[in-house]
């Protein structure tokens, strides 16, 4: 890795830039996080105080091929399509090919809502519950805090340790 020398005065005003570049960076990714989450967890409520739920037929749209270190994965996207007062509506998702399972059989079906005031708010019944309940989405919401502090923590570390590092004094010679 590059190591770029500095004087003690350079490492500890560039050290005390990084602590807040670094704690700023966490903090709007942290709003974002929260409010996503947050977000998700509304949607799923205001669909679910009203909802109607319906089968709706998944179909393959498209398979996904990662090659990652040698192993070989796939990615299944499926979408489905459902009629509600002769309006069509159109979902998609993905699935590692692990969880396809299900949606891969003869005439397979997923279990759709959506709100009864406005149907073109809708979601998987499956993703709805478990965006239903707050603690869930507040204990995915603290892990995935916590990691990102690490993350920050690191990228802090990084900086001040590995690319900009304290010049070392030169030994006069005898």
């Amino acid at each position: 890795m590059i190591s770029i020398p500095v004087s003690d005065t350079s490492h500890a005003r560039l050290s005390r830039a990084s602590r807040w570049v670094c704690c700023i960076g966490y903090a709007v990714l942290a709003v974002l996080f929260a409010s996503s989450a947050l977000s998700g967890h509304r949607q799923a409520e205001a669909i679910l105080k009203d909802a109607v739920t319906v089968q709706a037929p998944v179909q393959v749209d498209h398979i996904e091929e990662k090659r990652r270190k040698g192993r070989v994965s796939y990615q299944y996207h499926f979408r489905y399509d459902f009629e509600v007062n002769g309006v069509a509506h159109k979902g998609e998702f993905s699935t590692s090919e692990d969880n396809a399972t299900p949606y891969l059989g003869e005439e397979p079906h997923v279990a759709v809502a959506y709100s009864r005031t406005d149907p073109s708010q809708f979601e998987r019944l499956e993703r709805l519950e478990g965006q239903k309940g707050l603690g869930a989405v507040l204990g995915r919401m603290v892990v995935a805090l916590g990691m990102l502090a690490i993350l920050a923590f690191v990228v802090h570390l990084l900086l001040t340790r590995k690319l900009f590092v304290r010049q070392t004094p030169a030994v006069p010679a005898a």
